[in-house]
Formats: structure tokens, sequence, C-alpha cells
């Protein structure tokens, strides 16, 4: 075999190299995508859970003040239908963000299953989330006392 001849056998083999990693790099940029789109799919449906918990908490907030609020202005110190009411009111919040809470385990455990990589953004995200949820609480209790001390 003349030296033209290997030279065109190696040219040809690295051709065939570089096609296998071509297709091995596009394979994987692929996985890489569908992960990133099973993560912003998870994100935006722990977004949307995480929501409603807030929306039942505010709901609580606003239920329990109006139940103080009545309690202060009972003349004979029974309590009122409406405050009972209320309460219910309360404790079917409360039972919803339980049932939201494990709709988010039930998220965290597909997740793993499917990618623990994903799982891993996720819960960054899910204390992400819980830390902004605790800042807005936060500014919601002082714009509250705020108004509280106009009054």
């Amino acid at each position: 075999m003349s030296f033209m001849d290997k030279m065109t056998d190696m040219v040809k083999n690295a051709g065939g190299v570089a096609q296998d990693l071509a297709k091995n790099a596009g394979e994987a940029a692929q996985e890489l995508a569908k992960a990133a789109q099973d993560k912003a799919a998870y994100l935006k449906e722990l977004q949307s859970l995480k929501s409603a918990i807030r929306e039942q908490e505010g709901l609580i907030l606003a239920i329990k003040t109006s139940i103080a609020d009545k309690i202060l202005d009972t003349q004979d110190g029974m309590i009122s239908q409406e405050v009972q009411e209320l309460c219910k009111k309360v404790k079917e919040a409360k039972s919803m963000i339980t049932g939201l809470k494990n709709q988010i385990e039930s998220l965290r455990a597909a997740a793993s299953v499917k990618n623990p990589e994903v799982e891993k953004e996720i819960n960054k995200a899910i204390a992400e989330i819980d830390r902004q949820n605790a800042l807005d609480i936060a500014a919601d209790v002082e714009e509250a006392a705020a108004e509280a001390e106009k009054e």
C-alpha cells in the first residue's frame, strides 16, 4: 500500500470518527434539550402549586383577622355563627394547602425518577420560591401593621 493510499485510509477513518462524534453530540444535545424541557415543565407546575398555597395562606390570614375582629366585637362572649363559618373556611384552606403540598411531593418524586438532576434543580427552585414567599409574607405583615397603626 502506497503512502497516498495510507493517507486516504486515514482521512476516511478520521471522517468516520468525526461523523460518529457529531452523531453522539447531536444525541447528547437532544437529551439535554429534553431535560431542560422537563425541568421547565416541572418548575411551571411547582410555581403554580406554590402560588395556590400562597393564595390559601393569604385567605387564612384574612379570615383569622376577620375572626379576631368579630371576637373583639362580641358583647356576650358567645361565638357567633359567622365566626364559626370563618373557622370552617380556615380549616378548609389548611386542608387544601396539605393537598397542594402532597402534589408538590408527588412532583418531586416524579422528577427524581425521571432525572435526578431535574430533582436537584427543582429542590433549588422550591427553596427560592419558599424564600420569596417568606419575603412576600413579611412585606404583607409589615403593610398590615402599618395600616393597623393608621386606624
